[in-house]
């Protein structure tokens, strides 16, 4: 391994420590509370080495979000590539989501409560354009399995690909979050396991869209 890529590896792990730190305190005292103080008792690494690698508490939670986001897109590429049938990719974008939920809630929760509206555009950083794109990205794939689903008579020739990403990205997004905050009552009142109310959930969200419900 050559000095520059020993160097990026040793920069890279330092990185992903302070994320790590940066994750469980953000989750345990929510992002407002945190000081970098805090993220430097939790990490052992100054506050110094820690401006070296972020540039503010902001850019350590772009950062997050980011990361999650990456894991989010690489699991449904993974997946979709594995088969060609419709509702096989849907179990598998569904699977990918569940993970993206449990893994990365930091980066789930952040992306659901963005006012992107708000986003001045002209003055990004370069976290946050890769947080835009890594979303207009994941569309991007995501367009494509309900474009494949039509032209393969799965899906419903009315169906309007990008409204319907926006749409099942949201309602299951809404069935991750019921089951994460509602999950023992559910079970318990109606004899479902989570997996199973999940099941059930995702079911019902792509039979609206397809040709034939399952």
């Amino acid at each position: 391994m050559g000095r520059e890529n020993k160097k990026e590896s040793v920069a890279a792990l330092h990185r992903k420590v302070i994320l790590k730190a940066s994750e469980k305190l953000f989750i345990e005292k929510g992002f407002g509370e945190t000081t970098i103080s805090d993220i430097s008792a939790a990490s052992g690494y100054s506050r110094r080495t820690i401006y070296a690698y972020y540039l503010s508490k902001e850019d350590i939670l772009h950062h997050i979000i980011m990361q999650g986001l990456s894991f989010l897109k690489n699991d449904i590429e993974t997946g979709m590539a594995e088969s060609s049938d419709f509702i096989t990719r849907y179990s598998s974008i569904c699977a990918a989501m569940k993970k993206y939920y449990e893994d990365c809630p930091l980066s789930a929760k952040s992306v659901i409560t963005a006012d992107t509206g708000k986003i001045s555009f002209e003055t990004l950083s370069p976290a946050v354009k890769r947080i835009l794109n890594l979303g207009d990205e994941i569309n991007g794939l995501l367009v494509g399995f309900i474009g494949g689903g039509k032209s393969s008579g799965a899906v419903r020739s009315d169906v309007e690909p990008m409204p319907t990403v926006y749409i099942l990205w949201s309602s299951i997004s809404s069935l991750l979050t019921l089951t994460g905050t509602k999950g023992r009552f559910l079970t318990q009142s109606l004899s479902f396991t989570r997996d199973e109310f999940l099941e059930y959930g995702f079911r019902q969200i792509i039979n609206s869209i397809l040709t034939e419900r399952i």
